[in-house]
């Protein structure tokens, strides 16, 4: 997974561009008295952004180390080198394509991501330094059907209801993940009553892979009323109540708190500067945060290899849904950075002030990238 390889340029670009004006010692003037509101809002978003990147990138190395030793059959690892951890999840890999050839299957829940939105939009109220640029708001600037709220009330048809292995959504629609109910299609799990076929698990034990006269606890490829532990998209004329902790991407009856946007935020009607835009984009992508994957798996293969794929995999799959999210942004403040640098260059004061430091935030930023390619 790689983010972007526009970082790795950033820091030596950055440091050629300012050589001609750094000066050291000098970081103690006000940033924005040196360098002026303009200019200091995109030093701030630039800064912010990196940070967040650089504790993201760091966060998704460990636990990509802890899941590629995992899958590989090895202890938790949370520290490999950027060499090793490319040898662990090759490893992961191999073990991952051995246990498909011994006869596993895997559906996927994928995860979800959701942006740190608030961020975002504080950061781009700071960019607007004469303030005559209302950035909007979350709701109006998420694409459509990419908008959840937490709903305290019913999700109405057609929404989708966000449920989670902790806390099971109602449903009365199609269930991407496991149905607790009854099944209207292929039942692929267990079903309490008649089933039309039956496969035997790892365990021994018999499992339905047809339609299920009774109630399935397993997936179902048609509409499912009972509960889901992942989205259910209701049919159109469906009404089912929100339990505490759940979202519901649609229309909610009720009270309808905490906009969460599973996407990029389309840019503000007003314009604002593309670098401080940029920058406070990358911060909200890189603050992202994504619900772990689901995993329903099926096939007899060893019961130890099956408990590591589905203790392990789902960390990965995270991991990777977090930096897809991540890897436009990345690019886009890297690009950002070099033509801030050339504006800080530009002005001696604030080269003087903010020239080093913003140089090696910069660097930190691109060795942080660089190091989650695998």
């Amino acid at each position: 997974m790689a983010m972007t390889h526009g970082l790795k340029l950033a820091g030596p670009i950055l440091a050629v561009v300012l050589a001609g004006g750094l000066t050291q010692g000098c970081g103690s003037e006000d940033t924005e008295a040196s360098c002026g509101a303009e200019l200091s809002a995109k030093i701030d978003s630039l800064s912010a952004s990196v940070s967040a990147l650089e504790q993201v990138s760091a966060e998704m190395q460990a636990e990509l180390s802890i899941a590629c030793s995992g899958l590989a059959g090895d202890a938790e690892d949370d520290s490999l080198t950027d060499d090793d951890l490319t040898d662990k999840c090759a490893e992961a890999s191999a073990a991952i394509e051995a246990a498909f050839d011994a006869g596993l299957t895997i559906e996927i829940i994928p995860a979800q991501c959701s942006v740190n939105a608030s961020a975002q939009l504080d950061c781009e109220a700071n960019c607007s330094v004469e303030g005559e640029c209302d950035p909007g708001s979350v709701e109006a600037r998420c694409e459509p059907g990419e908008l959840s709220v937490a709903c305290e009330g019913e999700c109405e048809g057609t929404a989708s209801c966000e449920g989670s292995a902790s806390v099971e959504a109602a449903c009365e629609g199609t269930c991407s993940g496991t149905c607790t109910g009854t099944c209207e299609g292929t039942c692929n799990g267990a079903c309490d009553g008649e089933c039309s076929a039956e496969v035997m698990n790892a365990e021994g034990e018999a499992e339905c892979r047809g339609t299920c006269d009774g109630e399935c606890q397993g997936t179902c490829d048609a509409t499912c009323t009972g509960t889901c532990d992942a989205s259910c998209t209701l049919n159109a004329d469906a009404e089912v109540e929100c339990e505490a902790e759940l979202r519901c991407e649609g229309e909610c009856t009720g009270t309808a708190t905490a906009p969460k946007c599973e996407a990029e935020l389309e840019p503000p009607e007003c314009d604002l500067d593309a670098d401080c835009q940029a920058g406070c984009e990358g911060q909200a992508q890189f603050e992202a945060e994504c619900t772990p994957p689901a995993l329903v798996m099926t096939g007899e293969i060893d019961a130890e290899v099956m408990a590591d794929i589905e203790v392990y995999l789902p960390r990965a799959l995270q991991v990777a849904a977090k930096a897809e999210l991540a890897a436009k942004a990345a690019g886009d403040v890297a690009t950002a950075a070099v033509n801030v640098a050339g504006e800080v260059s530009g002005a001696a004061a604030c080269a003087a002030s903010v020239g080093a430091e913003f140089v090696a935030e910069m660097q930190g930023a691109a060795s942080a990238s660089a190091s989650v390619s695998v």
